[in-house]
């Protein structure tokens, strides 16, 4: 009798045991994905230092072969070159259009402070990586904020950015009832960014978390930043 119930308690433990580990197998977190610098993009702000402090918007895509793509509110858009160490993302474009971009990564790869040159111009610049997604994350969205013209001037209060549904396309405006989503056509840059071009105009914009930063050249300079409604 005491046999079987020392069998009995033995069995029961290992039981336990065994049901313990197997808890715990189950529970461990999965591996963490491999950074991989080309499934980012880098989206940002320069702005002047010098006169009238205008803010505008740049891309720069993050290709193979450590070439990149440097998208601003030029109609040509700068071939270059990156290097990618722990700690630094350097971008840099060589001959008459000479320009450099520097962004320190923390130990999470998200970028802690930004720096850019181009020929002998420095600017005040941000900087984040975004990632690079195949569905669009500007559709069906709208935003509003405030857009300020050349610098710090408020020019449009309670300006709203309205993105269609489906396709790639929006409108704007500070009369919801007239806004038309479906007047601009955009090229979308890595699935969060979008660029307009018509005539001398000039968009360029990116949502991050549930903001639009924006940045419109049409004769003079105009940027905002506009909350997810």
């Amino acid at each position: 009798m005491k046999f079987l119930q020392r069998t009995v308690l033995a069995l029961t433990a290992y039981l336990l045991i065994f049901s313990s580990c197997k808890k715990n197998n189950d529970e461990a977190p999965a591996p963490a994905k491999p950074f991989v610098i080309t499934d980012n993009f880098v989206a940002g702000t320069l702005t002047s230092r010098s006169g009238t402090k205008s803010t505008s918007v740049f891309f720069i895509q993050l290709l193979e072969d450590n070439k990149a793509l440097f998208i601003n509110s030029s109609s040509t858009n700068l071939t270059g070159t990156y290097t990618l160490t722990d700690t630094e993302l350097t971008f840099e474009v060589t001959g008459g259009n000479a320009r450099i971009a520097r962004f320190a990564l923390d130990k999470d790869k998200k970028v802690s402070s930004a720096y850019y040159k181009a020929l002998i111009m420095e600017y005040d610049a941000t900087g984040e990586l975004l990632p690079v997604k195949t569905t669009n994350e500007l559709a069906g969205k709208v935003f509003k904020g405030d857009e300020y013209k050349m610098g710090d001037l408020l020019f449009r209060s309670a300006l709203v950015y309205n993105f269609a549904n489906t396709g790639t396309s929006y409108g704007s405006g500070t009369d919801v009832g007239t806004i038309v989503n479906t007047a601009n056509t955009y090229t979308l840059i890595g699935g969060s960014g979008f660029k307009y071009q018509s005539g001398s105009t000039t968009e360029l914009g990116f949502v991050s978390g549930k903001r639009l930063t924006v940045f419109r050249f049409s004769g003079l300079s105009y940027y905002g930043k506009y909350d997810q409604q």
